[in-house]
């Protein structure tokens, strides 16, 4: 197999950062007995270039990938066989630098049955060394890279083995979406797209039970206010520092002014981006008349629609800012 971009081998080293290339890593780790110990995948050796192939793809620092590269190391809570003990730990930093050693015993001392629940309270995480029973803070960076080698070698095992994903695919969902903001923006997407499959045990999920508001984008706010309230009989609502939403029934829409939007916000907020549904108890033809009073073009409609609870009679029409809105009547 070909190296991937660890480190030049014509590099000088230093015992802090510098790891050796990867030729000479890969044969130490043979050496060892990776390459004859049996491992979802194949050998240990051949899932341990695969981890360190992942983080690569996925971005991350030459240190996080050599951690990556000998992460079972001194073996794993989840993987009892070692290639060596913490006592040799000098080797390995001779090998690949203090900072990847550290990283690779920072994963191998992890009790997993201690630490992973932590994630996703209160941060930073406290860690369990299983070695010592000691516990400790890693930094943010350390723990960041701690996640980001768990998600490679975690999603590296179970595509691997479809019954270890059945065991313990929904616990890793929950995992990683507990600690997302610790990952890569690479790594939770790939966690989404191999984990997406597996459902959260019930009691532990969540149930959503209604739309309490949404958010549009416009281009001017009281423009807004004005079609939705004389076209639509939504009340204008003024909160917070002056901020302008429209309320109706049980929700509301809260209004953003194109160009200065309120934190967080949705990735690319447009005007005219939304397609809205909205219930009356009015028949059509009175939406119908009623529209034609306003001066407001129908787009398309009446036509039957099937609604979130059932076949409906749908109307629809444009806001100023081109937003698509349906005017739904349940039969």
């Amino acid at each position: 197999m070909q190296p991937f971009a660890l480190a030049d081998s014509n590099s000088p080293r230093s015992s802090s950062s510098c790891a050796a290339p990867w030729p000479e890593i890969e044969d130490f780790l043979r050496t060892r007995g990776a390459h004859r110990m049996p491992h979802p995948g194949g050998t240990l050796l051949e899932h341990l270039i695969r981890v360190a192939r992942l983080l690569s793809e996925w971005g991350a620092d030459p240190v996080v990938q050599v951690a990556g590269l000998c992460h079972a190391a001194y073996g794993t809570d989840g993987f009892d066989q070692t290639l060596m003990d913490v006592t040799e730990r000098g080797v390995l930093v001779e090998l690949v630098g203090e900072q990847a050693e550290a990283l690779v015993h920072l994963y191998a001392s992890c009790d997993r049955d201690v630490v992973y629940p932590r994630f996703g309270d209160a941060r930073p995480v406290v860690f369990c060394d299983r070695f010592t029973g000691r516990e400790h803070t890693p930094s943010d960076p350390d723990a960041r890279a701690f996640l980001e080698i768990t998600a490679a070698n975690e999603l590296d095992v179970l595509a691997h083995d479809a019954d270890l994903g059945e065991r313990y695919g929904p616990a890793l969902q929950r995992l990683f979406l507990r600690s997302r903001d610790l990952l890569s923006a690479a790594a939770w997407d790939a966690c989404v797209r191999q984990l997406g499959q597996y459902s959260f045990d019930p009691e532990s999920g969540i149930q959503i039970t209604g739309l309490d508001h949404l958010v549009l984008t416009v281009a001017d706010i009281e423009r807004t206010v004005g079609f939705y309230e004389r076209v639509l009989g939504m009340h204008p609502v003024t909160f917070g520092e002056g901020r302008r939403a429209l309320a109706f029934g049980t929700s509301k829409i809260n209004l953003h002014q194109a160009g200065r939007e309120l934190r967080p916000h949705a990735t690319r907020p447009t005007p005219g981006s939304a397609d809205l549904c909205v219930v009356t108890e009015a028949p059509q033809e009175r939406v119908l008349a009623h529209l034609a009073a306003c001066g407001v073009p129908v787009e398309e409609g009446p036509v039957p629609r099937t609604g979130a609870q059932g076949p409906v009679a749908s109307t629809y029409l444009l806001d100023p800012d081109g937003n698509l809105i349906e005017i739904s009547t349940y039969n």
